[in-house]
C-alpha cells in the first residue's frame, strides 16, 4: 500500500481514513506492507494493535519510510501559492509545497524498488500523490494495482486546479485495474470528469475508529461553564469554506449573546479569517485554535454544543461520523459524501448562510433538538457499516475483483 499522509505527519482526514483502513484490513487478516514518503523515528501508528490477529504466519503491518522533505497539504497544514516546478496559470489556487513533482518522482522510483524485493498480491495506492508509485510498483511485479481515490484537483482547488496534477490523476485512474471511491458523488465525478468506465469504480464509505473515543473527563475549558460553542474543524483553506463559517457566526452571535465559536485548523485563509472576525464585530467570541491530533480533537467535539462542516466540496467528510461519535450533532452540506449514509444530521447547502444560521441557533436554543440528534447519531454510529470492518471487508472484496480479473486475463 502506497499513502502519503499518516501520522504523526498528516494535514487533514486522509491520514484518518489511511489508519482505520489498515487497522480494519489487519482485522480481516489482510496483510499490509505500508509505503510512505517521509522520515519517521518511530512508528507513525504507536496505537495500532492487531485487534484480530492475522492467520498464523500472516505477515502483520510494515512500513517502510522514505526520507523526503515531502508533507502533505504543503506541510503542517500550512499552504503556498507558489508551486515552483508547475508554473500554474495566473489566477489558479495552489495548495502543494514547492519542489512537490521531484519528491513525487522520488517516491516512485522507491516504489519500484521495493515493489521487486517485497512480497504483496495487490497495490493499493492513495491520491494523485502515490498513483505513480502505484504505477511503478505494477511495472515491477505485475500485480493488479487499485488505485484509492479520496479527492480530485476539483475538490481541492475548486476550479480545474493544476493541469500537471489533473493528467497525473487521470492517468492514475484511467490505467488502474480497479478504483475504490469514498462516495458515490466521488464515483460520479470520476466517471464525469475523467471518463472512467462505472464498472470499474467499486464505492466504499468511511468508517471510524470505536476504539479512539476519548471519554476521559474534559479539561478545563478557555470559557465558563454552559457556554454554548460552535466548532470548525478541519483544514482552513477554501475546500472546507471556512469562510462559510465565518460569516455564518457573525449573524448567529445577534442571536445568541454568550456564543462561542472555536476554529480549529490551519490553513492559508487564516489571516483573513482573523481580520474577518474583527471586521464582525465577533473576534472576542471566536478562538482560532489552530491544528489538533489525536485525544484533543475528540475532546474538541464534546466540548462544542454543535459541529458545523461548511466544505463547497466534501468527497466524503471523516468530521461528520467524528462529530457524531462523540454526541455532538452535526450540520453538513448537501453534497457531501458522508450526506449519502448519514441520516441523523441537518444538511444544507454549503452556500446557504441563512439555512446554517437557523440551524445553528435552533440546535442551540433548543435542548431536546440537540439531544434527539445527538442520541440518535451516536446510535447511527453503532451500525456495522460505520465502524472500521466493514469498509475494510469491502475493500478486501475490490482486491478480490482485481485478482479475479487478472487471472482471467492470464488464462484468457
Amino acid at each position: 500500500m502506497f499513502g502519503w499522509e499518516f501520522p504523526p505527519f498528516q494535514a487533514g482526514g486522509l491520514a484518518t481514513a489511511t489508519v482505520g483502513l489498515v487497522k480494519g484490513l489487519l482485522r480481516n487478516g489482510v496483510g499490509v506492507t505500508l509505503v510512505v514518503p517521509f522520515p519517521v523515528d518511530r512508528s507513525p501508528l504507536p496505537e495500532l494493535r492487531l485487534l484480530g490477529a492475522p492467520p498464523e504466519g500472516a505477515e502483520e503491518l510494515r512500513v517502510h519510510r522514505i526520507p523526503s522533505p515531502l508533507l502533505p497539504y504543503g506541510g503542517a497544514g500550512l499552504y503556498t501559492e507558489v508551486l515552483a516546478r508547475a508554473r500554474p496559470s495566473p489566477g489558479v489556487r495552489q495548495v502543494y509545497g514547492p519542489d512537490l513533482f521531484a519528491e513525487v518522482g522520488r517516491f516512485t522510483e522507491l516504489a519500484r524498488r521495493i515493489a521487486a524485493t517485497e512480497p504483496h498480491d495487490v497495490i493499493d495506492a492513495h491520491d494523485w500523490i502515490a498513483f505513480g508509485a502505484g504505477l511503478a510498483a505494477r511495472a515491477a511485479s505485475g500485480r493488479p494495482l487499485l488505485t484509492h481515490i479520496h479527492a480530485t484537483e476539483f475538490d481541492r482547488t475548486g476550479g480545474p486546479g493544476n493541469p500537471e496534477i489533473a493528467r497525473r490523476e487521470r492517468e492514475g485512474l484511467t490505467l488502474a485495474d480497479r478504483i475504490i471511491s469514498n462516495s458515490q458523488r466521488l464515483k460520479d465525478q470520476c466517471v464525469e470528469r475523467y471518463g472512467i468506465r462505472t464498472d470499474r469504480v467499486d464505492v466504499v464509505h468511511w468508517g471510524v475508529d470505536g476504539e479512539r473515543s476519548d471519554r476521559g473527563p474534559l479539561p478545563p475549558a478557555p470559557f465558563p461553564a454552559g457556554t454554548p460553542v460552535v466548532l470548525f474543524l478541519g483544514r482552513v483553506t477554501q475546500q472546507k469554506g471556512p469562510d462559510y463559517f465565518m460569516e455564518m457566526a457573525g449573524r448567529v452571535a445577534r442571536y445568541v449573546p454568550r456564543v462561542k465559536f472555536v476554529l480549529a485548523g490551519n490553513g492559508d485563509m487564516l489571516p483573513g479569517l482573523m481580520q474577518r472576525a474583527a471586521e464582525l464585530g465577533i473576534a472576542d467570541r471566536v478562538i482560532f485554535a489552530g491544528g489538533l491530533h489525536g485525544a484533543d480533537v475528540d475532546r474538541a467535539y464534546r466540548m462544542a454544543t454543535v459541529c458545523v462542516m461548511p466544505s463547497r466540496s466534501e468527497p466524503f467528510g471523516l468530521v461528520a461520523l467524528e462529530s457524531l461519535q462523540q454526541g455532538t450533532p452535526i450540520i453538513m452540506p448537501r453534497q457531501a459524501g458522508a450526506a449519502e449514509v448519514v441520516r441523523h444530521a441537518f444538511k444544507v447547502d454549503y452556500w446557504d448562510i441563512d439555512e446554517m444560521t437557523n440551524k445553528v441557533v435552533a440546535i442551540l436554543r433548543h435542548d431536546t433538538l440537540r439531544q434527539e440528534l445527538a442520541e440518535g447519531g451516536r446510535r447511527e454510529l453503532e451500525l456495522p457499516r460505520f465502524g472500521l470492518d466493514e469498509p475494510a471487508r469491502r475493500t478486501a472484496e475490490s482486491y478480490a475483483r482485481a485478482l479475479h480479473q487478472a487471472r482471467e486475463d492470464s488464462a484468457a
